[in-house]
C-alpha cells in the first residue's frame, strides 16, 4: 500500500522524532520507553471517547507523558486523517494551491499533526515555499510544534506560533492564507447563539487567500460527524463558500433527515512501528483511519460529470453480490452489484477496489435500491486506496 499510494504512509523521520520523545520524557530506551506510555495513551483514549468533556478539555499537552503519548499514537492517525483529506480536494476535486508563498493556518494546532499533515503531502508535490502557523491555547502543544516542524520534516519549512483560543478569533493572526485547517476542535467551539458557528466560520472566511481552502477535520463518532455535517450543509445553503467535499454538491445530507446512518470516512493504513508497539496491550483497532471532514474554498471549483455517487457505507460481500449504500443527487440509494461468473478472490479483489467515501458511477437512473445487470456497470470513479 505504501509503495502505491502517496498519501497513505507516514514519515519515518516524525515516528522518529517522537519515538526520541518518548526516550527523553521517561529516561528509558526504545521499547521500555514506549512501554511506560501505554497507560498514558489508554487515559487519552477514554479522554477522546467514552469520557469526553461537556466543555472545554483539560491541556494534557502540559503533562510530558501525555504529550508523547499523543505524539506516538494519535498523532500519526491525525496526520493521516488530515493527508486523506487533502486527497480527495487535490486529486480529486482539482484544488490547488493560490499563487504565491502557501502558508497554513492550523486552529487548534496541537503539536502540528493536521498544519504539518499539509505541508509535508503538499512539499511532496513540489510545494517549496511553505510556512504553516500553529495556534493553540497550551504553550507545551506549541513548543512541540515548533520542535516538530523544525526536526521532523524539511529544513525548508517555515514554522511560527501563537498561543491563542479557537474561540476567539481576535487571538487568531490577522492575515491572509492558502489554507485553515481546523483538526478536531469544532467539539470545542461554545455555541453560545444560534449563529455562534456560522460566525466562527466567517471569521476563518475573512482570512482565506483568494482560491484558498478551510478544511475542517472532525472524530467518526456520530455526535461530531453530525454536528459536522449540519454545520457543512449550513455553510452550502447559504452559499457562504463552496464546498469541496465530502460531498459532491450543495445539497443536504439525506442521512440527517433519515436519522439511521452518519456519513465519515475509513481509510487503510499501516500505523508505524511505534504506535503498533504501544497497541499491544490496548488492542485498539489501527486497521483504519476513521474521520469525519468538511472542505470548502471561496472560488468556484472544477465541475465534475453528472451522475457520481459517494459510497457512504462499508462494502458488503454476500452471496452472489455486493451491497452498499451511495449518496446521489441528494439521495440515498441502496447499490447490490451481482459477482456471477466470479471466483471468490476475484469478488475480493473487486470489493477491495473501492470503500467508504470512494465516488463510484454507473448507468441505472436513481432510486432508493438498485440492482446493476452485472459487475461491468460499476465504474470506480475515484478512489483514496489505489491497489
Amino acid at each position: 500500500m505504501s509503495e502505491t499510494n502517496p498519501w497513505s504512509t507516514y514519515p519515518s523521520s516524525a515516528e522518529a522524532f517522537w519515538a526520541k520523545h518518548a526516550e527523553q520524557t521517561t529516561e528509558r530506551q526504545g521499547e521500555d520507553a514506549l512501554t511506560l506510555l501505554i497507560p498514558a495513551v489508554a487515559h487519552l483514549s477514554d479522554l477522546f471517547t467514552t469520557e469526553r468533556p461537556d466543555k472545554k478539555y483539560p491541556d494534557y499537552f502540559s503533562e510530558p507523558k501525555l504529550l508523547s503519548a499523543y505524539g506516538n499514537f494519535f498523532l500519526p492517525q491525525s496526520f493521516l486523517r488530515t493527508s486523506y483529506a487533502l486527497a480527495q480536494v487535490y486529486d480529486f476535486r482539482g484544488w490547488r494551491p493560490p499563487e504565491g508563498p502557501l502558508k497554513i493556518l492550523d486552529l487548534g494546532s496541537g503539536p502540528g499533526s493536521c498544519g504539518l499533515s499539509l505541508a509535508h503531502r503538499l512539499q511532496a508535490r513540489g510545494y517549496t515555499n511553505l510556512e504553516v502557523y500553529g495556534v493553540d491555547h497550551s504553550p507545551s502543544a506549541l513548543q512541540a510544534f515548533e520542535s516538530f516542524a523544525t526536526h521532523g520534516f524539511s529544513p525548508s519549512l517555515k514554522a511560527k506560533t501563537r498561543l491563542g483560543d479557537v474561540n476567539r478569533p481576535a487571538t487568531w493572526p490577522d492575515e491572509k492564507f492558502s489554507i485553515i485547517v481546523a483538526g478536531f476542535v469544532l467539539n470545542e467551539i461554545q455555541p453560545t447563539t444560534p449563529t455562534a458557528e456560522i460566525e466562527w466560520i466567517k471569521e476563518c472566511q475573512k482570512r482565506l487567500s483568494r482560491g484558498g481552502l478551510l478544511l475542517i477535520l472532525e472524530p467518526a463518532l456520530r455526535i461530531t460527524a453530525e454536528r459536522l455535517t449540519k454545520l457543512s450543509d449550513q455553510i452550502a445553503a447559504q452559499k457562504i463558500l463552496e464546498r469541496l467535499g465530502p460531498e459532491l454538491d450543495a445539497l443536504p445530507c439525506p442521512q440527517l433527515a433519515l436519522g439511521e446512518h452518519w456519513c465519515y470516512e475509513a481509510r487503510p493504513w499501516e500505523a508505524p512501528a511505534t504506535t503498533a508497539y504501544l497497541n499491544r496491550k490496548l488492542y485498539r483497532d489501527l486497521r483504519e483511519v476513521r474521520f469525519s471532514f468538511a472542505a470548502f474554498s471561496n472560488t468556484t471549483p472544477r465541475p465534475l460529470p453528472p451522475g457520481l455517487a459517494r459510497v457512504t457505507s462499508d462494502v458488503q460481500i454476500i452471496k452472489g453480490l455486493l451491497r452498499f449504500a451511495t449518496i446521489r443527487a441528494g439521495q440515498v440509494e441502496m447499490v447490490e452489484v451481482p459477482t456471477r461468473g466470479l471466483s471468490k478472490s476475484e469478488v475480493k479483489k473487486l470489493a477491495a477496489t473501492f470503500g467508504r467515501g470512494d465516488v463510484i458511477q454507473h448507468p441505472h437512473p436513481a432510486a432508493p435500491k438498485l440492482r446493476l445487470h452485472d459487475y461491468q456497470e460499476l465504474k470506480v470513479f475515484w478512489t483514496a486506496n489505489p491497489a
